[in-house]
C-alpha cells in the first residue's frame, strides 16, 4: 500500500471517529429533527467520499467487496444535491455502513 492510501485511510478513519462521537447517544428521530447534526454528518461523509476517489485503483481493485462507487455517489450528491439526500438512509448508513467499514479499516 502506497503512502497516499495509507493516509486516506487514516481520513476515513478520524471521520468515522467524529460521526461515532457525534451520533453516540442520539436516536434517530433526534438525528432527524437535528440540521445541524446533518449537515456535520453529511459533510463527513463528503469527506469519507473525497478519500475514496483519490484512493489508488490499485487499492480499490483488491477490495471489490467495498463498494467504492456508493461511497463516491454520496459523496457527489451531498456536494452537488445536497438537498436530494434522504436522510433516512443517510441514518441506515450510519447505523450500518459506517460500522461496516470501520471494520474493513480494521485490517490496515
Amino acid at each position: 500500500m502506497n503512502y497516499r492510501d495509507r493516509t486516506l485511510i487514516e481520513r476515513f478513519r478520524e471521520e468515522i471517529a467524529f460521526i461515532k462521537r457525534a451520533t453516540v447517544s442520539v436516536e434517530k428521530e433526534l438525528f432527524l429533527a437535528d440540521e445541524v447534526l446533518q449537515h456535520a454528518i453529511c459533510m463527513s461523509l463528503l469527506t469519507i467520499g473525497e478519500c475514496a476517489n483519490h484512493l489508488s485503483e490499485e487499492f480499490t481493485s483488491q477490495y471489490p467487496e467495498v463498494a467504492w462507487i456508493q461511497i463516491i455517489a454520496v459523496r457527489n450528491l451531498a456536494a452537488h444535491g445536497y438537498w436530494q439526500l434522504d436522510m433516512r438512509q443517510i441514518w441506515q448508513a450510519i447505523q450500518k455502513d459506517i460500522p461496516e467499514f470501520e471494520l474493513f479499516l480494521q485490517q490496515f
